[in-house]
């Protein structure tokens, strides 16, 4: 499996419009090369070097395509770390050095049956025996001083 986020290669700055210090917009993001008998993904993204433990950007499942855009937002979205559902962009704290940003697509053998207050620990204890791909890719972003 493989997944790209818009035109970076792993390791680019994200640019800033798709940060809080931007206009929060989700990048494009595609994949493909999923296994045989794929009928559904779960996408994360998220932030290990944040101060308190990872900190969850993003989460949308059941995705029966292979992209994700500002034009085409998943149905299904869970909470991010920010207390909201749907997508938050990179915002660390503006001291901290660059941050990582990892982008996850799982591949499934059937879509996932979660339902009230999706959070990662939910959607994984769901989707965790279903997994039968994994692929990941990253950006990085630092906030500059105001």
């Amino acid at each position: 499996m493989w997944v790209k986020i818009a035109d970076y290669t792993p390791g680019a700055t994200i640019a800033v419009e798709h940060t809080c210090d931007g206009s929060n917009i989700p990048p494009v993001i595609q994949w493909g090369g999923a296994p045989p008998g794929t009928q559904a993904y779960v996408l994360r993204m998220y932030d290990p070097d944040a101060p308190v433990d990872t900190f969850i950007h993003w989460i949308a499942y059941n995705l029966k395509t292979t992209q994700v855009s500002p034009q085409i937002l998943p149905a299904s979205q869970g909470y991010n770390d920010f207390g909201k559902v749907g997508y938050a962009g990179p915002c660390p704290p503006p001291r901290d050095p660059p941050h990582r940003y990892f982008v996850e697509v799982f591949a499934l053998r059937k879509p996932v049956s979660v339902s009230g207050a999706v959070t990662w620990d939910r959607l994984w204890s769901a989707m965790a025996d279903k997994v039968i791909g994994r692929t990941e890719t990253f950006v990085v972003y630092k906030r500059q001083r105001r």
